[in-house]
């Protein structure tokens, strides 16, 4: 069977057999007539060489098929004989006609049909090998069609000029022409020079310097601009409403971030620095301030006007101090032509970021502005490393920049478990998964040795089957980049925690045992057993065993079928005191998964930011617990990121070295993680739990907050992880120790965000402490708020409905704060909206809708639609019979591939694991979501070592030939 990180189809896997080896002796004979003749010995004592058998290969031209006639093209080239030459090629084309000879022929298929095409060759010395493959002829008088929905978020929204040349393009480049965008927002633009980026599109020969936005803020936002094109440079920059700047973050990374600090109406700027990039910008109510810890907004502390040099060759600083205000042209050498370079590069630097019409600066902000530029440009043009003179402070509390967007840890209620403990470097859990990026710098520091057990060396993509070197090359999946899933799995169990960079993670810890066993199409059954025997130090494939075996094993995979064999080696695992953990699958059914559905697994469930259950996640009666997995289709807390869970991850989807950064996944692969993190930090405080020990912990209601009904359910198991219960509960197994924290009251999430169209949302109030709770009154604190209970308990904790009404209120931003009371203290969420009364229906840009065949080819032209009323309906006619994928999105930088970075992508049923459709007869409903690629790169070596700047990292597609008239609204394709 095939695995894959969101339990997927089945794929036949065939065992080898093993074959006896037989000794073959020479027996001498006695002489004929008389007796007593003696044996005469053979004259050559060595057997006759063995011929070795020929392969029989063959490339097929269209391999992807195509309408009757057709004409294919076989081509033989690649058969060979290892001892000999191949001397016959006899081709049966499967619809009956005589069989045809040569290393390269044609045949014509005249009818349609599903036809096998089987090629014999013959060596030298009469040995045969076969080779066949399947082609689909399509009858073109049959064709179907393929219709749905694309759901994008209600913050989406796009950047009125982009490169697209579908795409019309409105101005948005001054303060005056500036675009209105709504908070929260997640918005996809492109910007650009002069003669930079894709030359079929509207900007080329322009240029897109400058994009603005025009947006009411509450005070306390974060702005995230994220960059496609690492070869690209684009800043950011606040203004306020009398067009004064407020902050500017010009760094060389591929994100940049600014704090609002106060009420107002604000502009924001995007501005193209160098070259040409798609983008996505953020707009929501909590975020990151510093990315990558190096100095690039103007409110950073640093000295203006100075900077610190350093010689490239040896790496030191030669020149402690230059004063940028005090340079003038000097004569000379050494330290005097350095200074001439940097004054030099200052002069580009000013010259490259021409400032708006009516900007307003004062001396202090130009000063800062022309430094922090001047290093930029400093590196670019002349090589000379060149860096501000930060200020340092003491810090009290260090921390992970975008911890405050991992809204499930609060959801899992860990920063109350952190207060115990934080985990231990005694405990090892084993990711088995597609490998993991040992060199990313919030994982590299927390890893054991691990192993790759994919047996096929096409499966591992790395040129050889199993060896000693876990670190994912890559599985080249749909969506323009690889999955680093099993990157995404440790970040969440495990990423370095409080090192000022990146995310946090569950476990601040124990270290990780990365076990490749899927690769490209998944993994298999057997690939995945030797993975779970090797981390449980039982012999396996790879005669080796870890110098210390696993604690816990997480499996983010699985397929519909079971297997005797991985039931027994889970049964050894067990054996020997190991927790293991699965994902429960990703089909929305209650049929089980395996591995999760296996006794002795605890099978996790996914929940959304609501505590909800995730609308893919599948249920039933084999699921255990459930924990958060998220529904990036949402933004309920205002972030301006979806509502998935943020994790470490990389990118392959452009040339050059795969990319280190922090993405938003959603799938019950990011749930089972959240639990193995847990039982990490329970095994901290008491490291001799068994399995039988959690396992009645989890049933007595001592690891999980109660959702749904009482006890038990299909939905969520026996509740939703809750860390602190767990950790007390191992506490009290190792003999009682810690202090009882009594009831405590919390809301989750923590803010309800609105935006401008929303109107209901839903919260939960839950008891994360310890003892009984009763919940005394819930109420809201402004008049348009109505609080409901939808599904309370006795005591008052459990779901309630908020619900808006903007009748009466003028445009603008509002905020208001829900609480709840009880003896044992109060909980409180935020609550914001906007009032908008112009028609801002949420728009992600013109999508193209592209049916990509089990080869990888697009060969139908793409349908072209328009969101309406903050949807997309497309139909696609025409459509011959066959197996499809279905993929949407946007093309800002006219590069004719789909999902590249910083463009709205999405694909039937995920993007993660795109479903094949088979289409013969009309297809319906195909709803699935679009949203913003996004990767959260924070790392100030994020930048891709020979990347060039062109893109090509998506799906390559067919566009239609341009409309004379607008027709795109009509999301037909003929």
């Amino acid at each position: 069977m095939r695995l894959s990180p969101f339990a997927t189809r089945p794929m036949r896997r065939f065992a080898c057999a093993a074959v006896a080896a037989l000794l073959l002796t020479a027996c001498g004979g006695g002489g004929g007539g008389g007796g007593g003749g003696t044996q005469t010995p053979p004259t050559n004592q060595n057997p006759p060489p063995t011929n070795s058998s020929p392969v029989a290969s063959f490339a097929l031209n269209p391999g992807a098929g195509g309408s009757a006639p057709l004409v294919v093209t076989v081509d033989a080239a690649a058969a060979n004989d290892p001892d000999g030459t191949i001397t016959g090629y006899e081709w049966d084309f499967g619809d009956g006609t005589a069989v045809q000879v040569g290393e390269v022929t044609q045949h014509v298929y005249t009818a349609a049909g599903a036809f096998t095409i089987q090629l014999t060759v013959t060596d030298n010395e009469g040995a045969t090998a076969v080779a066949a493959r399947t082609l689909n002829v399509s009858d073109t008088s049959v064709t179907v069609s393929v219709s749905g929905t694309i759901n994008i978020l209600p913050s989406s929204a796009v950047d009125s000029d982009v490169n697209d040349r579908f795409s019309g393009t409105t101005s948005n480049n001054t303060f005056d022409n500036a675009q209105p965008i709504t908070n929260p927002v997640t918005l996809g633009g492109f910007a650009n020079l002069p003669g930079t980026g894709a030359s079929t599109g509207n900007l080329f020969a322009s240029g897109d310097v400058n994009d603005f936005y025009q947006v009411e803020l509450s005070g306390g936002e974060q702005i995230l601009l994220t960059i496609a094109e690492p070869d690209a440079d684009l800043d950011l920059t606040l203004w306020d409403e009398n067009r004064a700047m407020v902050d500017s973050s010009v760094g060389v990374t591929t994100t940049e971030s600014i704090s609002v600090p106060q009420a107002g109406i604000y502009f924001i700027e995007v501005n193209a620095f160098a070259g040409a990039s798609n983008y996505v910008l953020n707009v929501g109510s909590t975020g990151t301030q510093s990315a990558d810890g190096t100095v690039h907004r103007l409110s950073d502390a640093f000295v203006p006007g100075e900077l610190i040099l350093t010689d490239p060759s040896t790496h030191q600083p030669t020149i402690s101090l230059a004063r940028l205000d005090a340079l003038a042209p000097v004569a000379g050498g050494g330290r005097d032509a350095r200074a001439n370079a940097l004054r030099a590069a200052r002069e580009a630097a000013l010259e490259a970021r021409q400032l708006p019409a009516n900007a307003r600066l004062n001396a202090e902000q130009r000063l800062r502005m022309a430094t922090l530029l001047t290093a930029k440009q400093a590196a670019r043009s002349i090589g000379l490393a060149a860096e501000p003179n930060a200020i340092r402070r003491p810090l009290l509390t260090p921390n992970d920049p975008f911890y405050t967007r991992q809204w499930h840890y609060e959801s899992a209620n860990l920063p109350r478990a952190w207060d115990l403990t934080t985990g231990s470097s005694d405990v090892i859990v084993a990711v088995i998964d597609t490998g993991v990026l040992l060199n990313h710098p919030d994982l590299n520091d927390r890893l054991v040795p691990g192993f790759d057990f994919i047996s096929n060396a096409a499966r591992a993509n790395d040129g050889d089957g199993i060896d000693a070197n876990p670190d994912d090359p890559g599985d080249l999946q749909f969506g323009g980049s690889s999955s680093f899933h099993g990157t995404h799995v440790a970040g969440t169990i495990g990423a370095e925690t409080d090192n000022g960079t990146g995310v946090a993670g569950v476990d601040w810890n124990a270290r990780i045992m990365p076990l490749r066993a899927l690769g490209v199409d998944g993994g298999t059954t057997f690939d995945v057993i030797q993975a779970m025997r090797f981390a449980a130090g039982l012999s396996n494939d790879s005669n080796t065993v870890p110098s210390e075996r696993a604690d816990i094993i997480n499996l983010s995979l699985g397929s519909e079928f079971s297997s005797s064999a991985e039931q027994n080696t889970v049964n050894q695992i067990r054996d020997l005191g190991i927790l293991i953990v699965a994902s429960s699958g990703n089909e929305a059914t209650d049929l089980p998964s395996f591995p999760a559905a296996y006794d002795g697994v605890v099978s996790v469930a996914a929940t959304t930011i609501s505590n909800t259950r995730a609308p893919y996640s599948n249920f039933g009666g084999t699921v255990d617990i459930a924990a958060p997995g998220g529904n990036n289709g949402t933004d309920i807390n205002g972030d301006g990121i979806g509502d998935g869970v943020i994790s470490t991850i990389g990118d392959d989807g452009s040339p050059g070295a795969t990319v280190f950064g922090y993405a938003a996944l959603n799938g019950t692969s990011m749930a089972a993680p959240h639990v193995a993190g847990v039982m990490a930090l329970m095994k901290a405080v008491y490291p001799a739990l068994t399995p039988a020990e959690f396992d009645a912990a989890l049933a007595a209601g001592e690891l999980t907050v109660d959702l749904g009904e009482d006890g038990r359910d299909d939905s969520f198991g026996w509740g939703l992880v809750d860390a602190r219960k767990a950790v007390l509960a191992a506490i009290d197994l190792a003999n009682g120790q810690g202090v009882d924290p009594g009831p405590i009251l919390a809301a989750t999430p923590s803010t309800l965000n609105f935006g401008t169209f929303g109107t209901e949302l839903t919260f939960t109030l839950t008891n994360v402490g310890t003892g009984t709770l009763t919940v005394t009154g819930v109420s809201a604190d402004e008049p348009w708020l109505t609080v409901q209970a939808t599904d309370s308990n006795a005591d008052g904790t459990g779901s309630y409905r908020v619900i808006v009404d903007r009748t009466g209120l003028a445009d603008g931003n509002y905020s208001a704060t829900v609480t709840a009371t009880s003896p044992a203290g109060d909980a409180t969420l935020g609550v914001a909206l906007q009032v908008q009364s112009a028609n801002t229906a949420a728009d992600a840009g013109l999508h193209f809708v592209i049916l990509v065949d089990n080869d990888g080819m697009s060969n139908l032209p793409a349908a072209v639609v328009q969101a309406q009323n903050g949807e997309y309906r497309f139909t696609i006619l025409n459509v011959p019979p066959g197996q499809y994928r279905v993929f949407a999105g946007t093309d800002s930088d006219d590069d004719n591939f789909l999902c590249d970075d910083g463009e709205a992508c999405g694909s039937f049923r995920t993007l993660d694991d795109p479903e094949t459709l088979v289409v013969n007869d009309d297809v319906t409903a195909v709803d699935f979501v679009s949203e913003y690629r996004l990767s959260l790169q924070s790392l100030s070596g994020a930048q891709r070592v020979g990347a060039s700047a062109s893109s090509g990292g998506g799906i390559a597609f067919k566009k239609p030939p341009l409309p004379e008239t607008d027709t795109t609204s009509t999301g037909e394709t003929q």
